[in-house]
């Protein structure tokens, strides 16, 4: 595949609703088109997994479904999916090409951010297969984010923790509010049992909306995703799957069968056991590490953190259980491992803290320490990005992120 590398900042001039609308306009894309049998989600965590879950139950040999998300973890193609299959090199060339020009054509190239950009990719190739369903993943927020043009009768809301706090708001009922807005009145909001601290808001919210708020608990399904956190997400998946239309269990459990979610409690080597995670939240990494403890006994860990991130929050919730600490910076954004270490130290004054050189000094390390114990590699995208991109022999320097 071609290494993307968008040509935006991720994110543009200010809010931007009324140029996304323009450049779609330009394209001649009716974004609200997709909103009757869409579904957009929201969330702090647990988005891209419901996404995908949410898009395998509505897949259809009679038509096709999208699935827009991010991150990605290797290739920018993963990120628009239809039928369970990355855009090819060919097609994102063709859209990417058709949406620069759009772009360049209103006079927005001084403005657009990536994300939109990316956006706009999606909706333009998804229209161009005839998409029956698409399945949406917010980038951040809802009330300023492209997927708010979607005009979605159904939207999740998966689960809140502070971040993003000088965009979204400084308190979950803000940021819960924030992601909220994604959804036009009359539609119907599903919302993870994980967002119950603040139903108080989140009802008086929807009601001021005129949304129908609807509070989903666990399946009863067994989720085809590793963790105990994705029964919430498939409880939210099948909610919005069967708003959309009937769906039955079996069904459901066929369809289910083979999804898979990158980079979310995933299995990367059998001996010995190595499972990365790309949480970035406090909230996210606790689940993740929980987790990975229903897998396996906690053995090696390999942490870091961006340093744009809460590095003391989020090793504080990832350290406690190992014996084996390995920290390390990611070449894209990695805060120091020193740091890291110190607080990885203080969480868990008990283990071993080795400070890494780099990533593929951590893998190295993770190996001569496991001895046969598993290994988790976790605390951020970018982190676990490259660990893998490492173990797979590909070069991590070649990765391209916003």
């Amino acid at each position: 595949m071609n290494i993307w590398r968008v040509p935006y900042p991720k994110f543009g001039a200010g809010p931007g609703l009324d140029r996304v609308a323009k450049i779609a306009a330009r394209l001649e894309i009716d974004l609200t088109a997709f909103g009757e049998q869409g579904v957009v989600i929201v969330g702090s965590n647990g988005k891209g997994s419901t996404a995908a879950l949410c898009a395998a139950l509505l897949q259809d040999v009679r038509a096709p479904v999208g699935l827009f998300t991010s991150p990605h973890l290797f290739d920018l193609n993963e990120r628009f999916r239809v039928d369970g299959e990355d855009i090819s090199d060919a097609d994102l060339q063709r859209h990417w090409d058709r949406v620069a020009a759009a772009i360049e054509a209103v006079g927005e190239q001084a403005n657009v951010g990536g994300f939109e950009f990316l956006f706009l990719i999606a909706a333009d190739w998804f229209a161009a297969r005839d998409c029956a369903h698409t399945v949406w993943e917010a980038g951040i927020g809802g009330r300023l984010d492209p997927v708010r043009l979607i005009a979605a009768r159904r939207v999740a809301l998966t689960s809140l923790d502070l971040e993003h706090t000088q965009l979204l708001g400084d308190t979950l009922a803000e940021i819960a509010c924030d992601k909220l807005d994604a959804a036009p009145t009359g539609a119907r909001a599903f919302i993870g049992e994980s967002c119950a601290s603040e139903r108080a808001v989140i009802e008086a919210h929807c009601a001021t909306r005129g949304l129908r708020a609807d509070w989903v608990g666990e399946s009863t399904l067994q989720a085809p995703l590793p963790g105990v956190h994705q029964r919430r997400n498939l409880a939210l998946a099948l909610s919005l799957a069967r708003d959309v239309r009937e769906i039955s269990d079996a069904r459901a459990r066929a369809s289910l069968t083979n999804t898979r979610w990158p980079g979310r409690l995933e299995r990367i080597g059998d001996d010995p056991l190595i499972v990365i995670d790309v949480g970035h939240t406090p909230a996210g990494v606790r689940a993740a590490r929980d987790g990975f403890a229903s897998i396996a006994e906690p053995a090696v860990l390999v942490c870091g953190a961006s340093y744009d991130k809460d590095a003391r929050d989020l090793i504080a919730a990832l350290s406690p259980g190992f014996s084996t600490i390995i920290c390390a910076a990611a070449h894209h954004k990695g805060a120091p491992p020193v740091e890291i270490a110190g607080y990885a130290q203080a969480a868990n004054a008990d283990a071993e803290i080795i400070i890494a050189d780099s990533v593929a000094d951590a893998r190295r390390l993770a190996l001569s320490k496991a001895r046969g114990r598993a290994i988790f590699v976790a605390g951020g995208l970018f982190l676990a990005a490259e660990f893998r991109a490492i173990h797979l022999g590909r070069d991590p320097a070649s990765l391209a992120f916003f």
